[in-house]
């Protein structure tokens, strides 16, 4: 097993069932810090730029197996092992060769933008608060993320003015627009003129008992409680668990493509 880590992104565990060997594979932008950059799973070793020390409950931590009583035993097994080679340091940390990834050179923001005006994604307004603190934003960048519990992940731009208010709020709604909701979409991607809750006077806009604003017309809405928000790039995943939906609609979607939204009628999968 080895613990990856690399700039801007939480550590990870790579291969952890794998207790023959243990390594800490570093990015090599982070080498001039590198013990800031140990700091969440360890420690550096002293006076050695090779080695780390890693705190076992640091390893469990990032873990999907911990608690599993065979990866236990598979662990304990490793960590004495370990000790019988003077491996394992007064404080319990486990001493790991430290490799350098070379880093990568991301592609070109235009080329990546072309690229993903080709992905077709659906058009969603994000909203949170109630009366005057009410805010929302259009995004497409959403998806789900497991069917138990019910969870999904949006991606909301942090220098959007209400991305705080949004990210902060006890709920919020992921209200999926249908293909006649065009004006919504652009009203709340600030091309209307309107701002904060000057958005929302439609009556169309409810709110749910649990607290966020719904769009009563969407094609779909989702009623969320945060669960984690993680900065990313530009953007910030904010993932929600889904506490209630609404009555979806039989109309078509508006959808994202190639820079342009369009409505498109959902059509029955055909079955082989």
């Amino acid at each position: 097993m080895r613990i990856i880590l690399m700039k801007d992104t939480p550590p990870r565990l790579e291969a952890p069932d794998d207790f023959r060997r243990f390594s800490i594979a570093l990015d090599e932008r982070l080498r001039c810090d590198a013990a800031s950059a140990l700091a969440p799973v360890g420690r550096m070793a002293d006076g050695d730029t090779d080695h780390g020390w890693v705190r076992p409950d640091a390893v469990r931590a990032l873990s999907h197996r911990s608690g599993d009583a065979d990866w236990d035993a598979g662990f304990a097994a490793m960590c004495a092992f370990a000790g019988k080679h003077g491996w394992i340091a007064d404080d319990g940390g486990i001493r790991a060769h430290i490799e350098l990834i070379p880093a990568m050179r991301p592609v070109g923001a235009d080329a990546f933008r072309n690229a993903m005006r080709k992905f077709a994604s659906g058009v969603c307004v994000v909203a949170s608060g109630q009366g005057s603190a009410r805010r929302g934003m259009t995004v497409s960048a959403f998806t789900s993320v497991s069917a138990d519990p019910p969870m999904v992940l949006v991606c909301l731009n942090r220098s959007a003015s209400v991305h705080d208010a949004i990210v902060a709020a006890p709920s919020f709604s992921i209200n999926i627009l249908s293909g006649a909701q065009e004006d919504v979409a652009r009203t709340f991607a600030g091309q209307s003129g309107l701002r904060g809750a000057d958005r929302f006077a439609d009556p169309v806009w409810q709110d749910d008992e649990n607290g966020a604003p719904v769009l009563s017309t969407a094609h779909q809405s989702l009623i969320c409680t945060p669960f984690s928000a993680q900065a990313a790039g530009t953007h910030t995943v904010l993932i929600g668990q889904v506490v209630a939906t609404s009555d979806a609609r039989d109309t078509s979607a508006l959808v994202n493509y190639d820079g342009a939204i369009n409505a498109t009628t959902a059509r029955p999968a055909v079955v082989q």
